[in-house]
């Protein structure tokens, strides 16, 4: 087809003068010598698609001296992209750009016209029958060339398709034509004149044309001929060597052939793969390669192990070697093959320790067929099942059945495992003893080439002892360990439960809160181990009490609650809290100690009290302290007006959490003086106004704050502010001055007061001596060995100590004895009627008689009248404190009020 193509152009090309109409100009000599050189440069092209028409049939290689060194501008295009691979000398001089910088750049980067531009000269080729293309080239000098482009497909050496395109420089001939054209127009009437005689002599040079061209055209044919069978010979031969090449090059080894001295001539393509070059080795000595192996020097071998490092890394090799020799059995060379055994010695190590695994792992393993018959098995299925290979050989796992999945289960577990290929879950089988076990299984489906199943691979190990701790943790989870019973998160997870079911058979549901009564009196004096074994008997008791359908709860310490479910009347929860208080007010004998204690319980009704857990354990709590308050022993049920206390309760606690930071909080002094007016001081009171709640008394928010916790820090403050109020009075005053503090039975079991007072007296000055901590009754009722340090340190320090409200708590004189007191505040409640009142007389007559006999200084407080201070004096009791000395002061009026008792004395 390019010989076709390029001999119409020679055709065309050589009519070329007779169609310019005769023009006399064109056979002036300067004219001819351009036409001499247009014929040669179409010889140049006839030549080069005749190059191009050989070679097409192979994959043309840009390394290739014909292509490089051609004198025609040649280039090898990518199709796609416009990349160019290639580019021979002639291109390189005719653009100016070196052949690597060509190679970087693409055709659009060189052709000026854009792709519309592209697309328009393609169809007027198409359209005037031209197998070339016109465009116009920017040269590297920037200069503009109009160039014809010859282009062909061809596959390269590596089987990509890319574009041969060969440039032919017309810019002259563009030139010479406009310039014809030129002068045609305007030398058109010389031309007429000249007509005649040119016709003539065309006639002349037509004969001679038309002779050199039947003899070009002779020559044509007998060199045609030639090619052809050239071209056969070649293609044969061609083919003969691709067969042998694709072979060569198609084996999966690394083939190389060396000559009879071992220098390596050719490899094949896997060389290439793996090493990364295929001319890398090439002329080099195959022992060079192949170092310190026997077969460079034997004349063959036979799969011969060996390590070669093959792109940093070493690969194991089975190395051949055998003679190559010619139809003269003459030695032309060696050929080795190395064939990479590397995968197949890992599979082989994988297959060793995957048959160790098996053998030695804990997991029973079992193979089966497709058709579910036990194929093998290994150690670990002997020991968990009971049962030898050789007994279930054959056999369908249907013997292990426990009975304790039925048809539907087994149906499940085959269809997932053939839809999904895996199945993993529980299940139960039998030894071979006949004990049912359970273990874990996991079931895989091993598939063939078509997809079918071939055989099943199951794993299971043994789970009897997990299910054991399993059912343990779910029973420390659940369940209280020292009662037995449901702990409070299991408490909860059944109520709600039950509070779903009540809420969909619309069914009343009942919630007790019980509470032993003098429970701690009993663990602090017969210990721990005794409350203990209370507390197992409590739960015991009350668990008696109920029905099967009920849940008994410990939820901490010494409560317990009940969820006592399908209620039909109040009477029947009636008679369940009598027989539980019953029974609960019955003598415990724990190991020789008789214990008696009893229970307060409160019962709230679901839907009656509330719809949500949290309200209605809120409202069985609430009751239950209702029935604390009634005297114990006895239930309450829950009310509205309890409802509202709580409300009342949380918002106090609420606000009391804001009370110190928002600084809501005062202290207060209320004065203390001695019969003989030779002492002064004051008491140090809390009072707190909330922003919210208006004031508050601190019979209501003290308690309160000791549940929270937050006595600590308030404690801390007043002490502080006390403190040093008080260094500042001690100063002014010319009477020796003392302030008293309350301290809480909280504090002492929290923190250690001893370090906080001495640090408090540290930072403020005050002396020890002028502190005095009043504690109540409950403080020395704990007898806890902890506190009695404290109080100890405190007196070592200096710091005087009271017994506060003594005679109205649990009084005993132990305490007077054990403790070291230094002082004893009598309650008002005993003061109030005096003097009219005999008993009370006789009683603070005998505290202030005993507190003397034991060196303890006597506070009586609520005085309000001249009488009572009277009687007091009378009866040498040591100071005094009330009304009638003056109300709670604030900080600026204390200190008037001290100014006029050091004037007056």
């Amino acid at each position: 087809m390019a010989v076709t193509c390029a001999l119409f152009d020679v055709v065309q090309y050589l009519k070329l003068p007779y169609v310019l109409k005769g023009c006399a100009l064109l056979y002036s000599r300067p004219r001819a010598l351009i036409f001499v050189v247009a014929r040669l440069k179409i010889i140049k092209t006839i030549t080069l698609y005749l190059a191009l028409y050989c070679s097409s049939v192979a994959a043309l290689s840009s390394h290739d001296p014909v292509f490089l060194q051609h004198s025609a501008v040649m280039m090898v295009i990518h199709p796609q992209s416009g990349q160019i691979i290639a580019a021979n000398n002639s291109a390189a001089k005719f653009y100016g750009y070196p052949p690597d910088e060509l190679t970087r750049m693409r055709i659009q980067d060189i052709n000026q016209l854009n792709a519309e531009q592209v697309a328009q000269e393609r169809t007027q080729a198409l359209a005037e029958g031209r197998n070339y293309f016109i465009f116009r080239h920017e040269l590297a000098d920037g200069s503009l060339r109009t160039v014809s482009v010859y282009s062909t497909p061809f596959v390269d050496e590596n089987g990509r398709s890319q574009l041969l395109s060969v440039i032919h420089d017309i810019s002259t001939q563009r030139e010479l034509q406009d310039s014809l054209w030129y002068y045609q127009n305007n030398l058109e009437e010389q031309v007429q004149a000249q007509t005649q005689e040119i016709q003539q002599i065309n006639n002349m040079r037509m004969l001679l044309l038309a002779s050199t061209i039947v003899i070009l055209l002779v020559s044509i044919a007998v060199l045609s001929v030639l090619f052809l069978r050239l071209r056969t010979a070649k293609l044969r031969s061609e083919a003969q060597g691709a067969r042998l090449e694709a072979i060569f090059n198609g084996i999966d080894d690394l083939l190389i052939f060396t000559d009879e001295h071992g220098t390596i001539l050719s490899t094949n393509k896997r060389v290439a793969d793996r090493f990364g070059s295929q001319t890398q080795w090439l002329n080099q000595s195959i022992a060079k390669m192949l170092k310190n192996n026997p077969c460079t020097n034997e004349s063959s071998c036979h799969q011969i192990p060996y390590e070669l490092q093959v792109q940093n890394q070493i690969s194991t090799f089975s190395v051949t070697k055998n003679p190559v020799l010619d139809i003269n059995r003459q030695l032309l060379g060696y050929i080795y093959v190395l064939q990479d055994i590397s995968e197949l010695l890992a599979q082989e190590k994988e297959q060793r320790l995957a048959r160790t695994v098996f053998e030695t792992t804990s997991e029973g393993v079992m193979v089966s067929d497709k058709n579910n018959r036990i194929q093998m098995v290994n150690r670990a299925f002997s020991e968990i099942t009971g049962f030898s290979g050789d007994e279930v050989m054959g056999q369908s796992p249907a013997m292990f059945n426990s009975g304790h999945h039925g048809h539907a289960y087994f149906s499940r577990l085959y269809q997932t495992l053939n839809e999904r290929g895996h199945w993993e879950g529980e299940i139960w089988n039998r030894r071979k003893s006949g004990d049912v076990f359970p273990s874990w299984l996991q079931v895989s489906a091993v598939f063939d080439q078509q997809g079918d199943i071939e055989m099943y691979v199951a794993l299971f190990n043994d789970i009897t002892s997990r299910k054991h701790h399993e059912q343990m943790m779910w029973q420390q989870a659940n369940f209280d360990t020292l009662t037995g019973l449901a702990n409070r998160p299991h408490y909860h997870e059944k109520f709600d439960l039950a509070l779903e079911v009540a809420k969909d058979q619309q069914t009343r549901l009942a919630i007790c809160f019980i509470d032993l009564d003098r429970f701690k009196a009993i663990n602090d004096t017969l210990g721990h181990h005794i409350g203990d074994l209370l507390l197992i008997e409590a739960a015991q008791r009350i668990q008696d009490c109920t029905r099967s359908s009920d849940t008994v709860a410990r939820l901490g310490g010494d409560e317990f609650a009940i969820l006592l479910t399908d209620i039909k009347s109040i009477r029947d929860v009636e008679m369940i809290a009598n027989k539980i208080l019953h029974q609960l007010s019955s003598p415990f004998v724990l190991e020789g100690h008789d214990a008696f204690v009893s229970g307060s319980i409160g019962i709230t009704f679901y839907p009656d009290d509330g719809d949500d857990r949290k309200v209605l354990l809120r409202n069985a709590d609430s009751a239950m302290y209702k029935a604390k308050e009634h005297g114990r022993n006895c239930f309450q049920f829950y009310t509205s007006a309890m409802h509202e206390n709580a409300k009342a309760r949380s918002l106090l606690e609420g606000a009391l959490h804001k009370a110190l930071p928002n600084k809501e909080l005062s202290v207060v002094y209320q004065p203390i003086q001695d019969m003989q007016e030779e002492r002064i001081g004051c008491e140090a009171l809390l009072r707190w106004r909330s922003e919210i709640l208006g004031d508050v008394s601190p019979m209501e928010f003290i308690p309160i704050s000791e549940e929270l916790g937050l006595i600590l820090a308030m404690g801390e403050w007043v002490l502080y502010q006390a403190c040093a109020q008080a260094k500042s009075w001690y100063e002014q005053s010319s009477k020796p001055f003392f302030v008293t503090v309350n301290v809480s039975s909280t504090q002492f079991k929290r923190q250690d007061v001893a370090v906080l007072v001495a640090q408090v007296l540290r930072d403020t000055g005050l002396p020890a001596k002028s502190l005095t901590l009043e504690i109540t009754e409950n403080v020395l009722a704990d007898n806890s060995d902890h506190i009695l340090r404290q109080l100890r340190s405190l007196r070592g320090m200096g710091v005087e100590l009271a017994i506060d409200d003594f005679g109205t708590g649990y009084s005993s004189l132990s305490y007077l004895k054990r403790f070291p007191l230094s002082k004893l505040k009598i309650d008002k409640e005993f003061i109030q009627d005096l003097p009219s009142d005999a008993e009370d007389r006789a009683l603070v007559k005998a505290i202030i008689s005993m507190a003397a006999n034991l060196n303890l200084k006597v506070v009586a407080e609520g005085v309000e009248t001249i009488e009572q201070l009277g009687l007091l004096k009378q009866l040498n009791c040591d100071f005094t404190q009330g009304y009638y000395h003056s109300r709670p002061l604030s900080a600026e009026d204390f200190t008037v009020y001290l100014a006029r008792f050091n004037e007056s004395r």
